[in-house]
């Protein structure tokens, strides 16, 4: 690819020279660095031979005609000087004067005669008659890369390829931009300065009728505050500028999207998004660290030795990776410590990479001085003998095989840890935490805003908010804004919401839509939604999407569903994330998995968390739990309670999910190992009491970050191991707090201080006549019914429709029902008066109250317990109940009614909070002891059809 040869005169002639003198390209290459002369690559001589390019400067070509002269036997008028000074002459007008450039504006040349060790690719180790740099192995990536390329040269645009530290990622870049941009003009901007004068140097290439090449090597070092932003990346763009970048697989997952709120819907403030939109602007090609097949075939064709011992150990390690001595200096690194070895020299280098790790770019070695002392605070340090301090710097700063240094030169008195070994330790399963000295030390020592906002996001993401907030305030005061939206968030995240509003004032004063959104919401969360709405308004005329869901909302709520519709479709092609949970919830909802997963996965992908734990529950219906794991552990580790509240579930219950699809065969057998399960004492296995140890820190975990019903199954989980005191205590917690289930948990209906008295039948019973509560019982049991039915009407006139919450009080039985019954409607709530009704009525026409359905048993617990508390209680009020009854031994055994009256006591379950689900007829328990209905839309339906009551009966409604 690429373009025709400029100066096919010229590329002739040299082409003819070298050919004529019997030496290869890597063997000029390497004589040229012998010989101490102008460097020449083998990259350099190719693109003179295809004319390509021509040597920028006289010496570069006297060098090569000396070294053909030393080294061949070609007569000497072969490499006559004045023949070839009229070549380079003649050649010479098809360039363009090279422009002034200033100390602080970036370096230009010819991409095609860019010198590649300077652009950042390193060198292999010294190796007799070959180039510093390894002939160059095709990438099965090349060709990507040069599509990429080549569509960015004809409008303009970002390439950024991606790979591990040492993976090869600047050589290829390197190689695709002399193949396929070899007579663009090359500019390099100076790390962590502004990009003014980069974009100004394009702009007046662009006058010229020349196009750039901007090369961005390690592009983290270029984002950031006053540096290349969308507005820089536009301007460059409009001026046909091609970007070629390189970073680091983790320097780009830190820029990842994150968490998009903290609730659903209005209440959800707008976090930060660590993604850099110029990223979402890039191209991206990724390159693999460990090579495939074929291009370990290509790199077998060569003879480089340096190649051919990477070869040899490309089943551990990558070829670039082993070139570049990665692994030797992460083995001289981590093997430091021994008697009369480097240990001082390990803990600076230690000190540097946790430096790096903090945050910090380049660091004076004064400053990495002062920190390693910590790290030889331990006992076998000390028993080491560490070696004088002169001594472990220059072991940190030597070479030992020319490429590479444990901590590289970054400029005057700064250096910088080798970047490998920063990945490599991160992949460690127990990488070690960056000590908070060296953090403290990193937010003193930042001065710059690229420096604190760096600094800051790395203690952000640690955890330690307070130094993060140390290092955002300076930038935050002086008007930068992310810094800003970090200082709100930070307050956010600390409950300070009044603090944070100041932030969202100022950014929104500054007409950052964020701050205009999240302004909004803490306006809405007030109860002021006109204002709500005024700022949500600016902030979508504002060019934010993330206002058009808020809209939806608002509109949606005053019944303009055509104009909320409208709204979150425009969100949604936004790519917004709470379009995709809204859109994926109307999927679930119509059990349409597919669609779900897929809108799930996209909101998930833009690091919404509820997207995130909805598309794990999705894969929990689709019979996947092992991925549903994977995502609760993405959404838990972004502080989403559910997702924990899961996790707990899931190791609690662990191997007893239900398979999508399976045989009646193994349905039956999967119930039965529950059932075990359950049922048995496996507390006692191994297998349970880490599962179940596992569970709790979850629960704990969940709870404390506010999922109350993560403290009901943590009580849950104690009740199953049989800790039944710390169960008690969870679900009063629980209950305290408002937690429903356990609320109803407590209501649950009991025969406290009644007394258990002799079921036998009175002496003038017949044997064989069937029980039946003695006359005065009845009277008193009739009482109760009707009071509890009076009590239930008088409530439900106030409550209506309205859903039981777990601070009423006073409704009659409704609020004392489980909590499965609680959002039932009017005329549900008028069947359980009903139920108390007709069991009343039984008694007055003489007959036993026997429940016909589960509305009537549990209308008669309650009326069971009410009447035990009458005679208990109140025993004058009992007597004037059954004023003129003769009185029996058996008056009043309310737990023999209790024992007698019901066929079962399933209905009671319905309170147990580890019994949660029960009501389902796909519930495990309710398969093994055949209960039915319920469900609470099942509660009036008779048991056998002879239990149908007659419709026309006399009835208060």
């Amino acid at each position: 690819m690429g373009e025709e040869a400029r100066y096919p005169e010229f590329g002739a002639a040299v082409k003819s020279l070298i050919a004529d003198s019997g030496l290869t390209l890597d063997r000029i290459a390497a004589e040229s660095v012998r010989a101490r002369r102008t460097r020449l690559t083998r990259t350099t001589l190719s693109s003179w031979q295809t004319g390509r390019s021509r040597p920028r400067d006289w010496a570069a070509l006297a060098t090569l005609l000396s070294l053909v002269r030393e080294h061949s036997s070609l007569p000497p008028d072969r490499v006559r000087e004045g023949l070839w000074r009229a070549l380079y002459r003649k050649a010479a007008p098809h360039d363009a004067p090279p422009p002034a450039v200033s100390a602080a504006g970036p370096r230009r040349s010819p991409a095609g005669e860019a010198d590649p060790v300077l652009l950042g690719v390193r060198q292999a180790r010294e190796s007799a008659g070959h180039d510093p740099l390894p002939p160059y192995v095709t990438r099965d990536a090349d060709a990507g890369i040069d599509r990429a390329l080549a569509a960015a040269a004809a409008t303009g645009g970002l390439v950024l390829i991606r790979g591990d530290s040492t993976s090869g990622k600047t050589r290829a870049a390197f190689e695709a931009m002399i193949r396929v941009l070899p007579d663009r003009r090359l500019l390099q901007p100076r790390r962590h300065s502004s990009f003014g004068p980069c974009v100004e140097a394009a702009r007046a290439s662009a006058r010229r009728g020349e196009r750039c090449v901007v090369w961005l090597d390690d592009l983290e070092h270029y984002l950031g505050p006053a540096q290349l932003d969308e507005v820089a990346l536009r301007q460059l763009v409009l001026c046909g500028a091609v970007l070629i970048a390189t970073m680091r697989l983790s320097e780009h997952h830190r820029r990842a999207p994150r968490a998009t709120g903290t609730a659903k819907g209005d209440e959800a403030y707008a976090r930060i998004d660590l993604s850099d939109p110029v990223l979402k602007a890039a191209d991206v090609i990724d390159l693999p660290r460990k090579w495939s097949e074929g291009e370990l075939a290509r790199a077998g064709e060569q003879t480089d030795p340096r190649l051919r011992e990477a070869l040899a150990h490309h089943r551990r390690y990558g070829i670039a990776e082993y070139l570049s001595a990665g692994p030797h200096l992460w083995d001289r690194w981590r093997n430091a410590r021994y008697a009369g070895g480097n240990t001082r020299g390990h803990a600076l280098v230690s000190a540097a990479i946790d430096l790096a790790r903090a945050g910090l770019g380049p660091v004076p070695i004064g400053l990495i001085a002062s920190l390693h002392t910590a790290y030889l605070a331990d006992e076998e340090s000390a028993m080491l003998m560490p070696e004088p301090l002169d001594e472990a710097v220059a072991w940190a700063t030597r070479d030992p095989l020319g490429v590479s240094r444990l901590l590289m030169p970054a400029g005057e008195d700064l250096w910088r840890p080798f970047e490998y070994l920063v990945d490599m330790l991160a992949q460690l399963p127990d990488t070690p935490a960056v000590p908070d000295s060296v953090r403290e030390a990193a937010v003193r020592h930042a001065s710059s805003v690229h420096e604190r906002y760096s600094v800051g996001v790395s203690c952000y993401e640690a955890g330690r908010e307070d130094l993060a907030f140390r290092a955002f305030l300076p930038s935050a005061e002086a008007g930068h804004v992310d810094s800003m939206l970090f200082a709100g968030s930070i307050l956010l995240d600390q409950g300070k919401e009044a603090a944070a509003e100041t932030w969202w004032r100022r950014l929104a004063k500054a007409g950052n839509t964020l701050g205009m959104l999240n302004l909004g919401v803490r306006h809405s969360r007030k109860g002021r939604r006109e204002k709500a709405e005024k700022w949500w308004r600016r902030a979508f005329e504002g060019g934010l999407p993330d206002a058009a869901a808020k809209l939806a909302q608002v509109h949606a709520d005053r019944g303009e569903h055509e104009e909320a519709e409208r709204l979150w479709n425009l969100a949604l092609e936004a790519g917004v994330p709470d379009a995709f949970l809204r859109f994926g919830l109307l999927a679930y909802e119509r059990r349409d998995l597919e669609e779900a997963r897929r809108l799930y996965t996209k909101g998930a992908d833009r690091g919404h968390r509820e997207c995130t734990t909805n598309l794990a529950q999705v894969f929990l219906g689709l019979g996947s739990p092992q991925e549903a794991e994977k995502l609760y552990l993405i959404a838990a580790a972004a502080g989403d309670s559910v997702a924990m509240r899961a996790l707990g579930a899931l190791n609690e219950w662990r191997g007893r999910f239900t398979p999508g699809t399976e045989s009646q065969e193994d349905r039956t057998r999967r119930i039965t190992e529950t059932l075990q399960r359950l049922f048995e004492d496996t507390e006692k296995e191994d297998k349970w009491n880490a599962t179940a140890k596992s569970a709790e820190e979850w629960y704990e975990r969940a709870f404390h970050h506010g999922d109350l019903m993560s403290l009901r199954l943590l009580g849950n989980l104690y009740h199953r191991r049989g800790k039944y005191r710390k169960a008690h205590k969870c679900y009063r917690r629980a209950a305290k707090l408002g937690d429903p289930v356990s609320c109803a948990y407590f209501q649950q209906p009991v025969l406290a201080g009644a007394l258990r008295r002799d079921v036998s039948p009175a002496p003038d019973e017949a044997e064989d006549t069937p029980w039946a509560p003695s006359p005065r019982t009845l009277r008193v049991l009739e009482a109760a019914l009707d009071i509890e039915a009076d009590m239930a009407a008088d409530g439900l006139r106030e409550l209506q429709d309205r859903p039981v919450t777990a601070r009423d009080w006073g409704f009659g039985c409704f609020d004392q029902l489980p909590s499965q019954t609680w959002d039932q409607g009017l005329e549900w709530r008028r069947r359980m008066i009903r139920a108390f009704d007709d069991l009343a009525a039984d008694i007055r026409e003489g007959r036993v109250p026997l429940p016909r359905c589960t509305g009537e048993e549990m209308a008669l617990h309650l009326a069971l317990e009410h009447a035990a508390a009458l005679t208990d209680d109140t025993p004058d009020l009992a007597e004037e109940f059954t004023e003129g009854v003769p009185a029996r031994p058996d008056d009043y055994d309310w737990f023999a009614c209790k024992d007698l009256l019901f066929e079962d006591h399933d209905v009671l379950m319905l309170y147990e909070p580890w019994m949660e689900g029960i009501e389902s007829p796909d519930s495990a328990v309710n398969q093994h002891f055949g209960m039915v209905h319920l469900r609470p839309e099942d509660w009036f339906k008779p048991f056998r059809p002879e239990d149908e009551r007659d419709p026309a009966r006399p009835s208060r409604y």
